[in-house]
């Protein structure tokens, strides 16, 4: 924490962490203080390298050197894979707060449905969304990815825009919420106008093939065997694989991360826990197509299988 006023600020918001330190923006100060304190002889370093997202890792280098300096007989190692093995099994209260998140999305996709017709600026859409995660107890800093135009279907991309809305247009989001740091992960598309045929047609397959999935997920199943079955579906309902599969939700991007065109991959023989929370989104590729319009939700493995952490119905919207 940056000064004093900051530790009561995070002691108002949460009560499960008490040792709050004063960092004065100097943030390996309090870090070095704290493993003089405990006598630390090996430390594991959450980040380092090896994330989903961020195989470099994501620790500010001179923070680092400074706590590696301050203590030269401490043994650092990477402790990412270790935590991300850990934190890949979510209890029932962490499984709750996603599907609060989850909740969340629906009530922001409905603020976002509501005002969209040609004319409306793109960001006006993004903000009724954001305003409405924020009403219901989200944070305000989430991923918004919004793409809007055709007859092409759109990149779904973080750059807001002030573009007006056009009849014809599709609209490709991926929506998150945060509730309490935990991630719920959403998709839905639009038509402002009738549903392109085709379009059409490929949402209908990825939603059978999402509704396969759910039956499919079940503890002990391994990874390889989660996307030889979607790319034997997808490719029986006359389509190619494409996109991210699944990912991990929760505290951040959780691993593994399964890509859907891509067979021989480390994870392979991994196998599916109860308590895994993924985003489930298997897409449909026909031809050259820079996205997908595809079925997507947060799911959490049970015994039975998987179960959707969103109420709403999957479906590509007309209006």
């Amino acid at each position: 924490m940056r000064g004093a006023n900051e530790i009561e600020w995070w002691g108002m918001a949460q009560e499960w962490v008490k040792d709050i330190r004063p960092s004065r923006r100097s943030y390996g100060e309090p870090v070095i203080q704290r493993l003089k304190e405990i006598r630390a002889e090996r430390v594991g370093v959450i980040g380092l390298g090896g994330l989903v997202r961020a195989p470099e890792g994501v620790i500010p280098w001179g923070t680092y050197e400074k706590i590696r300096s301050a203590l030269p007989q401490v043994q650092f190692e990477n402790g990412t894979e270790l935590m991300q093995e850990v934190r890949s099994v979510k209890s029932d209260e962490e499984v709750a707060f996603v599907e609060k998140a989850a909740d969340i999305i629906g009530l922001a996709i409905e603020a976002l449905v509501k005002p969209a017709r040609p004319g409306v600026p793109e960001s006006h859409l993004i903000g009724e969304m954001l305003r409405e995660i924020v009403r219901q107890g989200g944070e305000p800093v989430t991923m918004l990815l919004f793409g809007a135009g055709g007859p092409e279907v759109p990149w779904a991309q973080r750059v807001v825009t002030t573009r007006p809305l056009k009849l014809g247009d599709l609209i490709n989001t991926e929506v998150e919420a945060k509730y309490g740091g935990y991630i719920a992960q959403a998709l839905q598309p639009i038509s402002l106008g009738p549903r392109p045929k085709e379009l059409e047609k490929i949402f209908d397959a990825t939603k059978i093939i999402f509704d396969k999935m759910l039956r499919l997920l079940r503890p002990r199943v391994t990874f390889g065997e989660v996307v030889a079955f979607y790319q034997d579906e997808v490719r029986g309902a006359g389509y190619e694989p494409d996109g991210a599969l699944m990912h991990g939700r929760g505290l951040g991007e959780d691993a593994p991360m399964l890509w859907g065109a891509v067979r021989d991959f480390p994870e392979s023989r991994g196998r599916l826990k109860q308590g895994h929370v993924f985003i489930l989104k298997p897409a449909a590729r026909k031809g050259e197509m820079r996205d997908s319009i595809r079925a997507g939700d947060t799911v959490v493995i049970e015994q039975s299988g998987a179960r959707r952490l969103g109420k709403r119905e999957l479906t590509f919207l007309a209006l």
